[in-house]
């Protein structure tokens, strides 16, 4: 019997905060107690980057390989349920190969970017992002064999190329994302549009926008990290061979005409287009040594030295930015994530760890952040339905399983969507809402 509905805790709140009051400022008063959360123990290998899945809690850490790649997925992370499991595709030797960055979109799918050139000689410039799914049940999972010519390959979703020595990627929305183009030096916007099938190959309708105008340097072996603000159009970015941070915006470039894919990367792609005029911002072009992670929340960025071990907080309300203070971790640091409740997330390379930064006077949804009152979620206990009222901006709306499978999503355009809940399993899920300017989640139990 489908019973009892249980609102929880809020996992997400989402406040607006004045500069004096930022919560990320307060990880520089009081101690900070840096918790492991993963090891070697839990498949990480050579840790480049980490994400979580939007309105769950559960993360995926990145590892870099010489001749393929892998992830170890955290379900529950630091939580008392956490459990964790390795995996890695068995065509990831092209699909996932020197894996340099990840990003998790909040439509189910991520996609990940590769410090290479060409898997299969060094003159083409073939390589590119791959897509993915998170649904555990699909990655790593279906179309799995040892590169036989009768199957398909892998579980992989889709594949576009041009950006060889790929050192950074960031979601845009559905399946577009921003990738740091280590071989031609710019930026560019890649939309997968819809996926082919699992383990196909056709991609032609792939579109590629190059911001040609847009210069970055790659630094070899320390991926560089970018980060989206949504609201604000603006995307961060770690230009590690230059040894500084810059921002571009995503939304005022021209486009200057077609670009003509090279004839040693031949693609069929149903757009690939010069961008230039976008605004671009210096933040800042001193004090680091060898940044490589970055993240961005209410006017705050966090940015990784992976040569000194430091987290800088930067206050980016202005360019250039104003550093505003650092917090001193270990040498290898890579990736960096600020999850929904304002904790700073990292992973270690050297150290193979995927580490939470703790501080008791942090904000948290449980310790200071209101929870959103505009949004009620009802009957209690529920049977067979469950009702979701909205006094809001247009929201997608998402129940998540305990194993980070997203079982049911839909568009919320009015004040209330109703969802059948009948056919679903007894068991606890995270709704998830999110707008173009907030998520928030909360538990609901199905019995």
């Amino acid at each position: 019997m489908k019973k009892a509905l249980l609102i929880m805790l809020c996992m997400s709140g989402i406040a607006n905060y004045t500069n004096a009051q930022n919560a990320i400022d307060k990880y520089l008063t009081g101690t900070n107690n840096f918790k492991v959360v993963g090891n070697a123990s839990n498949g990480l290998l050579n840790p480049q980057d980490l994400d979580f899945e939007p309105g769950t809690n559960t993360w995926w850490v990145l590892n870099y390989e010489g001749n393929t790649g892998s992830v170890s997925i955290f379900f529950d992370a630091d939580g008392p349920d956490q459990t964790s499991e390795f995996r890695r595709d068995s065509h990831a030797g092209h699909f996932m190969i020197r894996a340099s960055a990840i990003a998790i979109g909040d439509n189910g799918n991520f996609a990940t970017v590769h410090e290479i050139q060409n898997t299969n000689s060094a003159s083409p410039t073939f390589m590119g992002p791959a897509l993915w799914s998170t649904d555990t049940s699909i990655f790593a999972r279906l179309e799995q064999s040892n590169w036989d010519p009768s199957t398909l390959l892998g579980s992989h979703l889709d594949m576009l190329h041009q950006s060889p020595f790929a050192m950074g990627i960031a979601h845009d929305n559905a399946n577009a994302y921003w990738v740091f183009d280590g071989y031609n030096g710019n930026i560019c916007k890649y939309d997968f549009k819809a996926p082919h099938i699992v383990g196909g190959d056709d991609h032609a309708d792939g579109e590629i926008y190059r911001y040609t105008d847009v210069t970055v340097k790659r630094k070899s072996g320390v991926p560089s990290h970018m980060a989206l603000d949504k609201q604000n159009n603006w995307l961060y970015i770690v230009d590690g061979g230059n040894n500084r941070i810059i921002r571009m915006k995503t939304n005022d470039a021209t486009d200057a005409g077609p670009l003509t894919v090279p004839s040693t990367a031949g693609e069929p792609l149903a757009k690939y287009r010069n961008m230039t005029g976008a605004t671009v911002e210096v933040l800042v072009s001193s004090g680091l040594t060898s940044p490589c992670g970055i993240d961005y929340k209410d006017n705050r960025i966090v940015v990784t030295d992976n040569a000194t071990g430091e987290i800088i907080i930067y206050d980016v309300s202005n360019a250039p930015a104003t550093e505003v203070g650092r917090i001193q971790s270990d040498a290898g640091i890579m990736g960096v994530r600020i999850d929904w409740d304002n904790g700073i997330w990292f992973v270690n390379r050297n150290k193979r760890q995927l580490v939470k930064i703790e501080n008791a006077n942090v904000p948290t949804s449980i310790n200071g952040i209101q929870s959103n009152t505009n949004l009620v979620v009802y009957p209690v206990p529920a049977h067979d339905i469950l009702n979701v009222e909205w006094n809001g901006d247009d929201a997608a709306v998402m129940l998540v399983d305990v194993t980070g499978r997203t079982v049911y999503q839909n568009k919320m355009t009015g004040k209330k969507l109703t969802i059948n809940s009948s056919a679903m399993p007894s068991g606890m899920y995270t709704l998830v809402l999110r707008t173009d300017k907030q998520a928030i989640a909360r538990k609901v139990l199905i019995e």
